[in-house]
């Protein structure tokens, strides 16, 4: 099963092909590979880059390579292509007779590429390029020296503009920024049950590698008009965001959720901005401010369906190698929404790391906040308080064997609550304590079988590995219950297993006793694979079954448990590398009932064609009502029909109401600088109106070359 040379951590050697072969050469530190490899190097660091190759010669000194035959480099987010080609992965140097390269945006073939790490130049003549993503580009610029700064800008020298065969403009000079484009053009015209006809649409105005931004104009018929900006800004050092403003006057804006009636004049303004460092620090904002809790649902059903109901925060985060200091500041910008106001929330985390030459370690998470339950429309039940909280744990991992991991712990909580303010009447302030103690036992063992084969399966060799896991908790009773205090943390209603062992389970103030042990089995069979139907060469390692059991046995369970948890079980089975069936059951065993099933099953044999179906049926603790039940069944296809056209498909049916509830379809049209497509989308019952139709036809501008002044 072993597939990887014994090469430096920094460089991983994989062979692809069923011949493939690599040789290490100890006097002159060269590993010399055939039958199509390939060379990871610093794989998930900045300087990542991956070549694959025929045959090719790594110097682990220099780090440098010479490949030869349908060599493939993969860097920085583009493509390049060559017969042969000579790398440098430390200094990013390339040399090459003759080149392909691109990305999503681009596209440019050429000769004697050469490459410069000092000023991060390549250089190349008698080049191509083009932003068509097709075989036969009706527009393409020609010229006989180039100047690629990747992800920067590209310089034209003597070049010409060319409309398929025919040249023309020449241009001695032209830079063309690798960035975003100056401009684009969206357009998207359709028909809408609750718009009537309508026209979206959003251009893209020059800016500057600081600041730009698109501007938004529609008209829905039954509706009224629409407008607002959208601004992207860098500020270098100073981070990067977006400001997106919209208004709508519309002319049927029915009723909120109280009845009452909703202003013509209906607002949308969000803020992102985020800003990072080298040293670990990060500061984020994310507002959202909106007339009335209609308006996402109303106008962008998409931001709606992602966020039902957006936070609005600014969040200061410094990261050390064992600690982190964050500071939260959440208020409530919308009154209709119902949240916990965090003004402020500080916290100093310690990740697990050993303490000194000992063999113990620690971890530990404090925190100081002043919080404010604030209900929805400025209910006078809101209240608050100050809590400042400290937990502190300290682990003795042991490893006995060398299989059997014993890691058992100790820690205790101190939570101070501060008079509670609200509901009419003051709480008097409290102390909590908690102490917690456990032990986790793990393991692995695993069978090798090489010889194992099945065709039907393919099965090329396999590997077996069995981890069974306990952790055991023990908490006695605090000195306040959950119910004595006036809770802001609490448990949220999950279809998955809460964790149990803090400080991964975070509901502060609903900490109760515990004497319980977390139970899993986790089985996996590994394989050798092609990665698609049609490669043949390949034999990367896939996991062929990965399915997970685990439960909870409460020992002394409390007034709100059940001796057992639900029963958990996690399945993924691909009995092709391109089939994957998924399998997820949730079953309550003191009901004997089915909280969760969730099944489906992919096709993915190629880059033409997918197919997924399934069914997702979710009943929430603690209902018995099967009336209360979530199920639904899906299905979904695509297909390419060529380089210019493709199709897609979704349906969702509700079992519940025994209704087909939701069902599209697509129809996608490559014009190469143009994109179109058209939608045709039914939704049944949306809550607000009757069922939705909506027919659309989408124009998107992909490409316009224009030449710079510069």
């Amino acid at each position: 099963m072993a597939q990887d040379s014994l090469s430096p951590s920094k460089t991983k050697i994989v062979l692809l092909g069923p011949d493939a072969d690599i040789k290490f050469d100890a006097a002159s530190n060269t590993t010399v590979g055939s039958g199509r490899i390939r060379v990871k190097y610093h794989e998930g660091q900045p300087d990542a880059a991956e070549i694959t190759t025929d045959n090719g010669t790594f110097n682990h000194l220099t780090e440098q390579m010479t490949a030869t035959g349908n060599v493939v480099l993969r860097r920085d987010g583009n493509i390049w292509k060559a017969e042969r080609m000579e790398y440098d992965f430390k200094t990013r140097n390339i040399k090459s007779a003759q080149f392909r390269t691109g990305n999503l945006e681009f596209f440019m073939h050429g000769e004697s590429l050469a490459g410069n790490t000092t000023n991060k130049v390549h250089t190349a003549k008698n080049a191509t390029f083009t932003t068509d993503d097709v075989a036969n580009p009706s527009m393409v610029i020609k010229a006989k020296e180039v100047e690629i700064v990747p992800g920067e800008h590209i310089i034209f020298r003597n070049a010409s503009l060319h409309f398929g065969k025919l040249p023309v403009m020449y241009m001695p000079y032209y830079k063309r920024s690798l960035k975003r484009h100056p401009w684009n053009i969206h357009l998207e015209p359709g028909i809408k049950s609750e718009w009537g006809s309508y026209m979206l649409s959003a251009v893209r105005w020059p800016g500057s590698e600081k600041f730009g931004g698109e501007f938004h104009f529609d008209y829905r018929s039954q509706r009224g008009f629409a407008m607002g900006p959208d601004f992207l800004y860098n500020l270098g050092e100073g981070g990067e965001g977006r400001l997106s403003l919209y208004r709508a006057w519309d002319d049927d804006p029915l009723t909120d959720s109280l009845d009452r009636a909703i202003d013509r004049e209906r607002d949308l303004a969000t803020w992102q901005h985020r800003l990072s460092t080298t040293n670990g620090f990060t500061a984020t904002a994310n507002f959202n401010l909106e007339s009335d809790e209609y308006m996402r649902r109303d106008f962008f059903e998409g931001l709606y369906r992602d966020n039902v109901q957006p936070n609005s925060f600014l969040e200061l985060d410094q990261k050390w190698t064992n600690y982190e200091l964050n500071l939260l500041m959440q208020p409530r910008m919308n009154d209709f929404y119902e949240t916990v106001q965090r003004l402020p929330d500080l916290r100093l985390s310690g990740t697990r790391h050993q303490l000194g030459d000992t063999s113990l370690f620690y971890d530990t998470e404090n925190s100081l906040a002043y919080l404010n339950r604030r209900y929805a429309n400025s209910s006078t039940d809101d209240y608050g308080m100050m809590r400042m909280d400290t937990l502190h744990q300290v682990y003795l991992p042991k490893t006995y064997n060398d299989w059997l991991n014993i890691t058992p712990r100790i820690g205790g909580r101190f939570t101070h609550y501060g008079a509670t303010e609200g509901r009419g009447k003051s709480t008097a302030s409290s102390e909590r304590y908690v102490f917690n103690t456990g032990v986790e036992f793990s393991t692995k063992f695993s069978k090798l079988m090489p010889d194992a084969q099945n065709k039907l399966l393919d099965v090329n060799g396999l590997r077996h590995i069995v981890k069974p896991s306990i952790n055991y908790v023990f908490i006695p009773r605090p000195n306040r219950t959950p119910g004595e205090l006036d809770k802001l943390d609490s448990e949220l209603t999950s279809p998955n297993l809460l964790p149990f062992e803090m400080p991964d389970y975070n509901a502060i103030d609903n900490i109760d006793a515990q004497n319980a042990v977390r139970i899993g089995l986790r089985n996996i069979w590994q394989t050798r694979r092609s990665n698609r139907l049609d490669e043949q060469q390949a034999r990367a390692i896939d996991e062929l079954i990965d399915w997970n059991l685990y439960t909870d046995w409460r020992i002394d369970p409390n007034s709100s448990q059940n001796t057992f948890a639900d029963a958990f079980s996690e399945l993924r089975f691909r009995p092709r590398n391109w089939v994957e069936l998924q399998s997820d059951f949730r079953y309550d065993l003191d009901s004997s009932m089915w909280r969760l099933m969730n099944n489906g099953v992919n096709f993915t044999p190629d880059d033409n064609w997918r197919l997924d179906l399934g069914h997702y049926y979710y009943l929430a603790q603690p209902s018995v009502s099967k009336t209360d039940r979530t199920s639904v069944m899906y299905s979904g296809a695509a297909y390419r029909l060529n380089e210019n056209w493709s199709a897609s498909t979704r349906q969702y049916y509700d079992a519940v109401k025994g209704q087909l509830s939701q069902h599209s379809y697509t129809l996608h049209r490559d014009m190469r600088s143009w994109t179109f497509f058209v939608n045709l989308q039914f939704v049944t019952d949306t809550g607000r109106r009757n069922d939705e139709f909506q027919i659309s036809l989408n124009y998107s501008l992909k490409a316009f070359p224009r030449v710079s002044s510069d």
